[in-house]
């Protein structure tokens, strides 16, 4: 009898691993013909995608399964690394997605199939062990928000933190219960996190706040603390070192140089002036052309970010203020709402008013998680949000997914074999620069740069950088489009046509 209900416990979790896969794949799939499923009739094809960021990943992502690692640099403005050739993002975030990525190979959509991983890991990591009713509201609440659901179906990176989002709040709650080497998973997590993003630190607060009564120890206490800030030293480290650097939205750290300086006053007061800026250019740049109508994209993604994110705190802070009364937990939401806010924040005034269009999905998650894992009422007091925002707004993102587009890729093959006959005369060269190709970003799509061999590396350069001649192009290759000031440069200064296509020309230095 013992023996019988001991294999009938062991089969028990594996039981509940694939019901929790299973659950984790239908959201996805529900999202996905909710929001995507005309993509069905032309098939995924990231090279027609409108966002440009997904190419360098991919391109990224590509270099380190074929080659190891890029051979070429990466950067902005024929800007590079100090140490490596990759992007502005660093290696870190596109070494966790080789992971995954050994899975799918080298090609145009192998980061939205990584994504697709880190979405479903995601989903069993958090609600592993939640039962069926905290499952449901956190459903409910996912897609009353949509932005986090929208995000998984890109080649962009947040669902890697979205995954690392969820191993930190399920890691935390686990030390609570005393589950051993939770704290360990907890902290690391938020040391990646923090690595790859240096607002990630603030994640710290939760193995702390959970782990007060299990490890209330000064010496556990000052080990997170100093995990954390050696965490951001490294980070910041890294992105001055192991990244290109990205000038037009770089980090602001006016604020933490007065302080550093001890004008603690000068610091407060540059930080207001910031603030105010920023709530300025939100409404008058953002907010208001939405409410208008006829605003671009980009605009009406920002905008109903910033509302998004407003909205899940104000239901928060109202969760909170109803369990403090009926003597509920509220550490989880607490310690959101500060995360939340700081990050909040911190996009304000240190980053850019237009990135809450990406980062408000990382916001909204964060806040629906913990309110998910403590509270059944987020379920009700996200209908407001759906019918406020997601209707009137549209499930489905006004570009949807990227379809495939056989003229381009016929351009991209030509691009392809020329690129790669150059690169095979060139095995023995050692200077990054001879693998790589400096685009003009203006003139021609950036879903032709997918065409570029596995390895090489892109200068992503404005096409009127490219068109001075008092700028330096020290890559081999230049792509540029049929009568542009880019390639009048070209002719002017004797650059030889390696391959000429209907909507571009890729240059290479003459020899």
């Amino acid at each position: 009898m013992n023996v019988v209900q001991k294999e009938k416990q062991e089969k028990i979790p594996w039981c509940r691993l694939l019901c929790t896969i299973a659950c984790g794949a239908a959201v996805l799939l529900a999202a996905f013909l909710i929001g995507y499923r005309s993509t069905l009739a032309n098939g995924l094809w990231f090279p027609m995608s409108t966002n440009s960021d997904e190419v360098v990943y991919n391109r990224q992502l590509a270099a380190v399964l074929a080659k190891g690692g890029p051979q070429g640099y990466f950067g902005y403005n024929e800007s590079h690394a100090a140490i490596g050739g990759y992007s502005t993002w660093g290696p870190f975030v596109i070494w966790l997605y080789a992971i995954p990525g050994v899975l799918f190979g080298t090609g145009y959509n192998t980061v939205f199939w990584c994504n697709m991983v880190f979405g479903l890991l995601c989903w069993c990591v958090f609600t592993w062990h939640m039962d069926w009713k905290h499952q449901l509201a956190f459903v409910l609440g996912l897609f009353c928000a949509w932005l986090p659901l929208r995000q998984i179906f890109t080649g962009t990176s947040e669902p890697l933190h979205f995954f690392l989002l969820a191993v930190i709040l399920a890691s935390s709650r686990a030390v609570e219960d005393g589950k051993r080497g939770s704290t360990a998973v907890a902290l690391l997590a938020c040391v990646v996190e923090t690595i790859i993003r240096p607002y990630g630190v603030v994640m710290f607060l939760f193995p702390i706040v959970y782990g007060w009564k299990k490890n209330c120890g000064r010496l556990r206490l000052a080990g997170t603390v100093a995990a954390a800030l050696m965490s951001v030293v490294f980070s910041l480290w890294a992105m001055n070192t192991l990244a290109a650097p990205y000038s037009e939205q770089s980090l602001d750290f006016t604020v933490f140089t007065k302080m550093g300086q001890g004008d603690v006053p000068g610091a407060v007061a540059y930080f207001f002036q910031k603030l105010f800026a920023a709530c300025v250019s939100l409404w008058a740049d953002y907010l208001q052309p939405t409410l208008h109508g006829g605003a671009e994209q980009y605009i009406v993604d920002a905008a109903h970010g910033f509302l998004r994110v407003l909205l899940f705190m104000a239901t928060i802070l109202a969760l909170c203020l109803y369990d403090t009364v009926k003597k509920r937990a509220i550490r989880g939401k607490v310690c959101g709402l500060i995360c939340a806010a700081t990050i909040f924040l911190a996009i304000l005034v240190l980053y850019n008013p237009l990135q809450l269009r990406r980062y408000s999905a990382f916001l909204c998650l964060l806040l629906l998680m913990v309110a998910a894992a403590e509270d059944l009422l987020v379920a009700v007091l996200s209908v407001p949000l759906l019918v406020l925002l997601v209707f009137p707004a549209g499930f489905a993102h006004t570009d949807g997914l990227p379809a495939y587009n056989a003229g381009m890729n016929q351009q991209m093959i030509q691009v392809t074999e020329a690129l790669q006959q150059s690169q095979d005369r060139l095995m023995d060269e050692k200077d990054p620069w001879q693998h790589t190709l400096s685009f003009a970003y203006g003139d021609v799509h950036y879903g032709y740069l997918y065409a570029l061999p596995a390895g090489m590396g892109i200068e992503f350069d404005w096409n009127t950088y490219l068109a001075d001649p008092e700028n330096t192009i020290n890559a081999r290759y230049v792509m540029v489009n049929h009568d542009t000031e880019a390639e009048a440069r070209l002719l002017e200064e004797g650059w030889q046509v390696l391959v000429s296509t209907e909507n571009e020309i890729v240059y290479e230095r003459p020899l």
